[in-house]
């Protein structure tokens, strides 16, 4: 996931469903409906290890493989809104430590645990003002 320049980063408008968002990447400006925005596909992040950033104007849902702990940068999230990023553990690693350009990242007793290993993890993320209100929930695996 490539990072934007600040000249490139998205211009989202408009409170309603029909409402227009205007998208800028790699310099091309897109117009769609808030619908559209939410109805983007999952970002399928890849394996990823050691510091990434994740751009919360691109979609609401990703999914990451970890092949080593990673620390989550989040950027340009839109208050109100919900995201989720599924987390497949593929071994003993940790997400180590999360942090949001908008604010503070808020997650129960104020600590991240550890993914489950050799499973699917889920984190919801909400926008409240300029924080982050993460939850987890931990340990889906094969039936």
């Amino acid at each position: 996931m490539a990072n934007l320049p600040i000249s490139e980063l998205p211009l989202i408008t408009g409170n309603t469903l029909d409402d227009l968002v205007v998208v800028v990447q790699n310099g091309i400006t897109s117009k769609e409906s808030y619908k559209d925005f939410l109805a983007r596909p999952t970002i399928d992040g890849g394996q990823v290890s050691g510091a990434i950033i994740v751009d919360l104007s691109i979609s609401r849902w990703y999914k990451f493989e970890l092949t080593g702990n990673v620390q989550i940068t989040f950027t340009d999230g839109r208050n109100g809104e919900t995201y989720l990023f599924w987390i497949y553990s593929n071994g003993n690693y940790s997400v180590d430590g999360m942090t949001y350009s908008g604010g503070d990242v808020f997650s129960q007793l104020g600590m991240l645990p550890n993914p489950t290993n050799n499973a699917w993890n889920l984190y919801q993320a909400y926008t409240i003002g300029n924080d982050l209100i993460l939850v987890e929930h931990n340990n889906f695996s094969a039936i």
